[in-house]
């Protein structure tokens, strides 16, 4: 359900149950991302935009394949899909919405592994009722590194269906205004984030942050393999590690989104504390009085620089 449009949406987004905005063509998705049947033996990948979920996925599927990625369908949108935009060519979406056929997740085979960046409260009941139990990895980013991430993978998009010129014209400094005001695509950054981090003693979900993969990378591939219930060789952690590297997976165009219309690479720097680069201190200490605000007394800590 969408409502009118209020004046900060941009023209490619909706308001989404007068909540968050979405881009338009995530609308024909959504019913069956919410009725979905879960299955025990699923697969969520879960996170709030540019917090390293194509990371993820490319350590999610390279521990399920053991390694050998050889089988695998180089085709994200078919082997890993986005459930609220399962599709790989957004051009093509906007030359087939009058005939437009949704994928079936019923017809994926088990193990289904999937992502989303949706809020806990729009994915299936079956999640948030616990009446299945799928495999749920949560990742989180510092909170400055991702508005920068986001604003730069936002701006750089020319596909007509994924962005507009008004919006593309955006400084940092704006787009940042907006992210303070809950106005970025998929709504507030610090409930969709708590939300997850509350629900983080299911055992079903393992919550992790961008920063710490990236101080200790391997030890988190064996941690991910672990809660997937997989039994993997020393050879074959050590090998996933160095697949999914940043520039292993930068030139990897299962991962790199080389074929969308952008000004900028997909995969920019795979950093934290560029975020030094983009605000100003007032800037960065507003951020810092967010940040208590929302995550203060909830035990949830970031590293802002690595």
């Amino acid at each position: 359900m969408t409502t009118e449009n209020p004046d900060w949406i941009p023209k490619h987004h909706c308001l989404y149950e007068n909540d968050i905005a979405l881009e338009k063509i995530m609308l024909p998705f959504l019913p069956q991302l919410k009725s979905m049947e879960c299955r025990d033996d699923d697969i969520f990948v879960c996170t709030w935009p540019k917090c390293g979920t194509t990371w993820m996925q490319a350590i999610v599927i390279n521990i399920m394949n053991d390694a050998d990625m050889s089988g695998v369908s180089k085709d994200l949108s078919k082997s890993f899909p986005m459930l609220e935009y399962m599709i790989k060519d957004p051009e093509e979406l906007i030359s087939t919405m009058s005939n437009l056929k949704i994928p079936d997740v019923r017809d994926l085979p088990s193990p289904r592994t999937m992502k989303t960046h949706m809020p806990l409260r729009y994915l299936p009941k079956d999640i948030q009722e616990q009446r299945k139990k799928p495999k749920i990895i949560y990742v989180t980013r510092n909170p400055k590194d991702t508005v920068v991430s986001l604003y730069h993978f936002e701006k750089s998009i020319r596909t007509k269906a994924l962005s507009d010129e008004d919006y593309t014209k955006l400084t940092f400094h704006q787009y940042l205004e907006r992210f303070f005001h809950n106005m970025c695509i998929y709504g507030s950054y610090w409930n969709h984030t708590v939300d997850f981090w509350n629900r983080r003693h299911w055992e079903n979900v393992l919550f992790l942050t961008y920063e710490d993969m990236l101080i200790d990378p391997r030890s988190h591939v064996e941690k991910i393999a672990k809660f997937l219930g997989k039994k993997l060789t020393v050879k074959q952690i050590d090998a996933i590690t160095i697949e999914t590297s940043f520039k292993k997976m930068e030139k990897n165009t299962m991962f790199n989104y080389e074929s969308w219309k952008m000004t900028t690479p997909f995969m920019r720097k795979g950093k934290a504390g560029d975020w030094k680069r983009h605000f100003t201190v007032e800037e960065s200490e507003r951020m810092d009085k967010l940040y208590e605000e929302k995550f203060g007394g909830t035990g949830l800590q970031h590293i802002f620089e690595v």
